[in-house]
């Protein structure tokens, strides 16, 4: 089988293109954010009627969100790009010391986040009465089903 050199050359150019689109499009995809470890801001705000939440209350979690999300949505960007260039690291082939480092990058990153969630129930521990509390946490794991 005798193929020409424009035939190899488009062949080749057409396989770069395709596996480089393929590692382009690998970079940061939906599965990376994952599941938070608890997420009850979202859950707190639909149900909102349904937990009785006082005026005090609503004013008090719109504070605490507007204060914390551009810090959350940050640091959930971090984690995606730092994935991403991790992700790339190892199909590249960098040296072990690069990806060790994204790794710990990620890792750290991860727990600020773990953190930051954590923070987010404690300020709706305090805002809430236990009831109401105890009322979002079952819908919460309810859903987790």
């Amino acid at each position: 089988m005798n193929f020409s050199s424009s035939t190899l050359r488009h062949s080749a150019l057409a396989l770069a293109l395709v596996l480089g689109s393929g590692l382009a499009a690998a970079k940061s995809v939906p599965g990376d954010g994952a599941i938070p470890v608890v997420e009850l801001m979202p859950l707190t705000l639909k149900h909102e009627a349904d937990l009785k939440l006082t005026a005090e209350q609503i004013q008090a979690l719109d504070d605490y969100r507007k204060q914390a999300m551009p810090g959350r949505v940050a640091l959930q960007k971090k984690i995606l790009t730092l994935r991403g260039e991790l992700r790339m690291a190892i199909l590249d082939n960098q040296p072990a010391a690069n990806r060790e480092a994204l790794m710990k990058q990620i890792a750290e990153a991860e727990v600020e986040h773990f953190k930051g969630r954590e923070r987010c129930v404690e300020a709706l521990r305090k805002i809430m009465s236990a009831e109401q509390f105890t009322q979002i946490s079952l819908l919460y794991l309810d859903g987790l089903r």
